[in-house]
């Protein structure tokens, strides 16, 4: 699963509104929408494969164009937060009104309801999936519990992701306010993701990398990842699937999934 947090402006500004007057830092992030997303679709055309793209409903609602581009190059588009929203900050109330909010927003621009969501900074709330079972979500792409999807007790699908499969610890840098380290080598990274992506295929499990476009949709690292998922490809064995198809993968084959007990976590 080849996913986009197209985080945008969001990334400064769910820190401080303050930030929109910081142009260069704003750039930074508008880089993303603007050249990091057009860059990717390309890369994904021309490789022939599908992704997902979790987008904040602000995002949306400020590059229409770059949405329409998303949906009209056949990937799927899932929710995001409003502005990438912290959601331990959040009580439930609040919670579930940014993500009706969001959900009426990303179904009148895209023409579609959206099937799945991704909490910001993938930290959900304890009653987060339960909130999402009640609006008709069909999966969830937050947690870090397992190798392959499982569901929830009231059946939404998760599908794990991990940090390692992420570029913001690897590429992510700012001065002020101080984000990420020192930007790494893209050989080191390949070298990290293709050896976690071979050791995954051996043990039959569900890949999730995760990149934000202001990142990845810098030259080099869009090199970066032709070369990762041309090795998959050559490597035979790998279904490249968006979310809502892998959830729907995983309801109709028991066997793909764990049913996890989570009051006897032990014997899950």
């Amino acid at each position: 699963m080849l996913c986009f947090d197209v985080d945008g402006e969001t990334t400064a500004l769910s820190e401080s509104p303050a930030f929109a007057q910081r142009r260069t830092l704003m750039s930074q992030c508008e880089y993303g929408p603007r050249i990091g997303v057009p860059r990717l679709l390309d890369l994904l055309k021309h490789l022939g494969v599908p992704a997902t793209f979790f987008i904040p409903g602000y995002i949306a609602e400020n590059h229409p164009r770059m949405v329409e581009a998303i949906v009209a190059h056949g990937h799927e588009i899932g929710l995001h937060g409003y502005l990438h929203e912290k959601l331990a900050g959040l009580s439930e109330p609040e919670e579930e009104a940014i993500l009706v909010r969001c959900l009426d927003l990303l179904t009148r621009l895209t023409g579609r309801r959206p099937a799945g969501y991704r909490a910001p900074w993938f930290e959900t709330n304890p009653w987060t999936a339960a909130l999402l079972g009640r609006h008709a979500l069909d999966y969830c792409a937050s947690e870090m519990g397992d190798d392959v999807p499982y569901t929830h007790p009231n059946g939404l699908v998760e599908i794990p992701g991990q940090w390692l499969l992420e570029d913001w610890e690897q590429f992510a840098f700012n001065a002020d306010p101080a984000w990420g380290f020192i930007p790494e080598n893209c050989a080191k990274v390949y070298d990290l993701w293709w050896r976690e992506f071979e050791a995954m295929h051996d043990f039959g499990s569900c890949f999730v990398l995760t990149l934000h476009p202001w990142l990845s949709g810098r030259p080099s690292r869009v090199r970066l990842l032709e070369d990762i998922i041309t090795g998959m490809q050559a490597k035979g064995g790998v279904w490249f699937a968006r979310g809502h198809e892998i959830a729907g993968y995983v309801r109709t084959h028991p066997e793909a999934r764990r049913e996890i007990d989570f009051d006897h976590p032990a014997n899950a």
